[in-house]
């Protein structure tokens, strides 16, 4: 095999804690996360060297896709040609960069085989802290700054996925954070995700950063508060933002909200994976 495709599938966070400031800079974080199918598509080739190419969105140099090959070619000596097409929009709090480099990671290793689970993730950790959950997809517990994962039982959601034209810078939130903040009721959310009760879990739904975030893009706030008028049973930011998701009962009413949703940058209906 010379060529393989890759879904790099976005994340959401149904809850996000932040437990405390760690003596290494980051940050604690106790979260419940969720793979959706809204998708980025990474086309790697058997190389000589490492090279990116981006279609719909500009790349810098130095990206996730990049820093995940020459991980792995550190161990292994292989290279690849990489070409993603982007979908999912940047500085949203969906996880599009490391899930890009969680698909190359997981396209690499096809192409070649030449490491083991436990490296790959250990790879992936040093690219960044959503890359792990990308790499293993569907509903997690992630603990640490997120490497720490524990598979959960999920349900079928129905959601519409909006982001405002501004975004957030992660680095300028977490320095503006100010600590202790409410943890979310994570026993009480694992227990309504089992039980498949979307009347239980949408008052769970929660995200510390939510409050700091939206005093820096005031349009989190507006989309929130849309999308409840549009239906939807609950809406919360994802990671940092600034996308946020509303939950909706059926399909039919996310495609109905998102016709009516005005002063947005990007609006798709989503469901979870």
């Amino acid at each position: 095999m010379d060529r393989t495709i890759k879904r790099a599938y976005a994340k959401l966070n149904l809850t996000l804690g932040v437990l405390y400031k760690r003596a290494d800079g980051y940050h604690a974080l106790d979260s419940i996360m969720q793979t959706i199918d809204l998708f980025d598509t990474v086309t790697v080739e058997r190389a000589r060297d490492i090279a990116v190419i981006s279609t719909g969105m500009v790349l810098p140099y130095d990206n996730t896709i990049r820093r995940a090959a020459e991980q792995y070619r550190a161990l292994t000596g292989r290279s690849a040609l990489i070409r993603v097409v982007k979908r999912i929009p940047a500085e949203a709090g969906l996880g599009g960069g490391s899930a890009d480099a969680a698909a190359t990671l997981n396209a690499l290793q096809e192409l070649y085989g030449e490491v083991d689970e436990k490296t790959l993730l250990e790879i992936a950790a040093k690219v960044g802290a959503d890359v792990p959950f990308c790499l293993r997809g569907g509903t997690q517990r992630a603990e640490g700054i997120g490497e720490v994962l524990t598979p959960v039982r999920g349900m079928k959601l129905h959601l519409l996925v909006a982001k405002p034209a501004e975004g957030v810078s992660t680095k300028k939130l977490f320095s503006l954070l100010k600590l202790p903040r409410v943890m979310p009721e994570t026993t009480a959310v694992l227990k309504a995700l089992s039980d498949g009760d979307l009347d239980s879990l949408c008052p769970l739904l929660y995200n510390a950063l939510e409050e700091p975030a939206i005093e820096l893009v005031p349009a989190i706030g507006r989309i929130k508060a849309d999308m409840i008028a549009l239906g939807a049973k609950a809406a919360r930011m994802s990671g940092s933002g600034s996308a946020v998701f509303g939950v909706f009962a059926e399909k039919e009413a996310a495609i109905e909200a998102q016709t009516k949703l005005a002063d947005v940058a990007f609006a798709q209906v989503c469901e979870s994976i």
